[in-house]
């Protein structure tokens, strides 16, 4: 059954693959078409307020990005309307985050002969894709990889750097030809002014944010329970002590669950508010994840980084493996334990950071000198001349 399907799936990419499409039609989606958040919603805003000669779309499958947008006066369709196949079947290029299944899993079917931009989320510490050995991608036959990407012959992936290029080769199954070094435009957020701060952080940034923000477990199938990892009153005191507040933003797939048993007066979670993290890395003070790449983005800002890595060894042998030895590539204080993760809160408080060349000299290697500043208008102009 599933067989026939992926050949249904392949003969339909190749119909579509015959259809005239418009170089003027961009479409755009972000993860499975439930958010609008990452890489495309950055670049696609770059287009509505830059490019008035390109016609941008975002496709969504939730009715309150679709409402949000709508509000916004963003152009915006809904992933299952008719009239949103028959624009996916006109548009050359299409942004995207995960994959193609951002638009929607019908449209998916309907980009033969797109160009298919993946903008991907973030830059990997731990493997992905066809790297992932916990994916069933790994033992995916590349011949069969091969032939599903005759009639998405323009697909392409964005990098940072050479030396992520280089895991992209093996991660997605590209040619080096087919990705680009062009950065992320999700950090163009770090450098453009032009962007209000949302009423979230109106209301925090007299205080010292310290943003916490860990990595998934197993896709969200086992709770991260921060009762048990920190001692929560002794950490609001010490908030409290600092004028500190203390952020958290757990991963989406974590979303549904419990984070605070109770109020405190300098804790709080954000994992569902609407405030996107990118805004949180640009107006904290310090912060703290593990496996995350979020702290690959904050190395643009150079500020202190906390890497409270209390289940090391089990993640690696239950969740996944990294392209990198930890130690070289996480430029921060290594904290097992709340104890270690308090006390060293308290020496960067007092402006104890001695990892300050260390993270300058890791960003060199995650990202080129063009990737380390605004990138959108650039990624648009070479796409467009793909």
């Amino acid at each position: 059954m599933k067989i026939l399907k992926r050949i249904k799936f392949m003969l339909m990419l190749l119909y579509t693959s015959t259809f005239p499409r418009c170089e003027k039609i961009l479409i755009f989606g972000s993860w499975l078409g439930e958010k609008y958040a990452d890489n495309p919603r950055y670049l696609f805003e770059y287009v509505i307020k830059n490019r008035p000669d390109l016609k941008a779309i975002w496709i969504t499958s939730n009715q309150d990005v679709f409402k949000e947008l709508q509000k916004k006066q963003y152009p915006v369709m809904m992933a299952d309307e008719s009239e949103t196949h028959k624009i996916i079947k006109k548009a050359k290029y299409i942004f995207t985050a995960t994959g193609i299944f951002d638009i929607g899993v019908e449209n998916s079917r309907l980009i033969g002969g797109a160009f298919l931009i993946n903008l991907w989320h973030g830059i990997p510490l731990k493997k992905i894709m066809y790297d992932d050995k916990h994916s069933a991608l790994h033992n995916r036959s590349k011949l069969v990889t091969l032939v599903e990407k005759i009639p998405l012959r323009n697909y392409f992936v964005i990098s940072t750097s050479t030396a992520i290029t280089q895991i992209y080769q093996s991660a997605f199954r590209v040619k080096k030809s087919h990705i680009l070094e062009l950065g992320q435009p999700r950090n163009d957020y770090f450098y453009d002014k032009s962007y209000p701060a949302s009423s979230l952080i109106q209301e925090l940034k007299s205080k010292n944010i310290i943003l916490y923000m860990p990595t998934h477990r197993n896709e969200g199938k086992k709770q991260i329970n921060l009762d048990n990892l920190m001692d929560l009153n002794r950490l609001n005191k010490w908030c409290e002590e600092t004028n500190s507040i203390f952020v958290i933003k757990k991963h989406f797939y974590h979303s549904k669950e419990k984070t605070l048993e109770k109020e405190y007066s300098s804790i709080i979670d954000v994992t569902n508010e609407k405030v996107d993290a990118q805004e949180l890395l640009k107006y904290s003070k310090i912060l703290i994840t593990d496996y995350s790449s979020c702290y690959i983005d904050y190395l643009l800002l150079n500020r202190p980084i906390i890497f409270f890595n209390y289940d090391y060894d089990d993640y690696l042998r239950m969740d996944r493996s990294l392209y990198f030895p930890y130690e070289k590539v996480t430029p921060g204080e290594k904290c097992q334990n709340f104890d270690e993760l308090l006390v060293t809160l308290q020496n960067l408080y007092v402006g104890k950071d001695d990892y300050r060349e260390q993270r300058e000299n890791i960003k060199t290697f995650f990202y080129s000198s063009e990737t380390q500043k605004s990138v959108s208008e650039k990624i648009i102009n070479h796409v467009l001349n793909l």
